[in-house]
């Protein structure tokens, strides 16, 4: 017969590679769960977003595998009609769930709403399904290595509690949603967390609708808004392409269940702060910042409005954790998968991608479009 998916998030970056990844391959059938946006339907989101995946080719509805359906992962039973609920849960096989607020800013309370009750309420979605189809469900979550917060040294797969603390509400989140995860697989639900690294633009063109996290402090370097920065020349960044993240969920949620049910998506090759920074004023041709760790660095240098925009990307500007994935990277090299090489040719598409979007103003840049 084949297998079924929810997919949730599918107007987000990854929740669109995804659904693209899956119709391609082995899915009959991919509900895609969507809420509107002002006037923005819920279908028209998701086609906008699908457009990334296509190259911008508007032809996704003719794909018979792909369904969306208006929900809210917010809301009880996903804001689906009890008709709806019933009927997709007597196929689904697979729940996909990518839905949720990625704001280094917003307060805990905020956050909560989308990260955690709604994971909740996906996690319930599934345990209905399991009562209706008779089989065993398997829930694929999409975390963040960030749930390691403030740990130091190595971050294995088979970790989540390691008494840390978290930089802002957006990582706390995070790790209490694998908090429900583990409980929700006591109450019988079949869970597989993944925790993708640092989540850019495709690897083929560097296209990117989410211009958040790294391409942040991109932005300052490329605008040379500021001449220092708190941060490390060996700041270790785990750069993972979406089209990448999406090929390599898919892969997993093939094989077999990892032995503590936690998949880690980073990449093999890390990038260290400095060759960011080392390539983006080439291509850029900007000023270089001055570098100075985040424990020697004095916040008085800046005005409070540029400390606001700093201050968020502090922990990850001096990031020393390192992730191991060693089973996840064994099943993926056996599927013969790799992640690619974050090279020069790589990080110029990334940084040509911003300037074409128009997020970054470089004047030449726009006379060069990514290779």
């Amino acid at each position: 017969m084949g297998r079924v998916a929810i997919v949730t998030g599918g107007a987000g970056l990854l929740g669109s590679w995804l659904i693209h990844t899956l119709a391609s391959h082995n899915y009959r059938k991919v509900f895609v769960l969507a809420r509107g946006k002002g006037d923005i339907t819920a279908k028209n989101r998701v086609f906008d977003a699908l457009k990334f995946c296509r190259n911008g080719r508007g032809s996704f509805w003719k794909d018979e595998a792909i369904q969306i359906v208006r929900g809210d992962v917010c809301k009880a039973h996903l804001d689906l009609p009890s008709v709806t609920r019933t009927e997709l849960l007597k196929q689904v096989t697979d729940v996909f769930h990518t839905a949720a607020l990625t704001d280094l800013n917003a307060s805990i309370d905020l956050l909560r709403q989308p990260n955690v009750t709604g994971t909740e309420n996906v996690f319930k979605l599934a345990l209905e399904a399991n009562r209706i189809t008779k089989h065993p469900i398997r829930v694929h979550h999409i975390s963040s290595v960030t749930v390691a917060g403030d740990s130091q040294g190595w971050f294995s797969e088979n970790q989540l509690t390691r008494n840390q603390h978290f930089h802002n509400a957006y990582e706390e989140t995070k790790f209490e949603a694998e908090l429900l995860a583990i409980e929700y697989r006591k109450r019988g639900l079949n869970i597989e967390i993944y925790r993708p690294g640092i989540i850019t633009g495709d690897s083929l063109r560097g296209v990117t609708s989410n211009f958040k996290t790294i391409y942040q402090p991109l932005r300052f370097l490329a605008h040379n808004l500021f001449k220092i920065w708190p941060g490390r020349e060996d700041a270790i960044l785990s750069l993972v392409p979406v089209d990448k993240v999406a090929e390599a969920i898919w892969l997993l949620s093939e094989a077999e269940k990892p032995p503590n049910g936690v998949w880690h998506l980073v990449n093999t090759e890390e990038t260290s702060l400095d060759k960011l920074i080392e390539i983006g004023t080439a291509v850029f041709e900007c000023r270089r910042p001055t570098l100075v760790p985040a424990e020697h660095f004095d916040s008085g240098q800046f005005s409070p409005s540029q400390w606001r925009m700093m201050r968020p990307f502090v922990p990850y500007l001096n990031y020393r954790l390192r992730f191991s994935a060693t089973h996840t990277n064994a099943v993926l090299n056996d599927a013969g998968f790799r992640w690619p090489k974050v090279d020069e040719n790589m990080l110029e598409k990334l940084y040509r991608y911003c300037a074409k979007a128009g997020f970054i103003r470089a004047r030449y840049l726009g006379q060069q479009p990514p290779r």
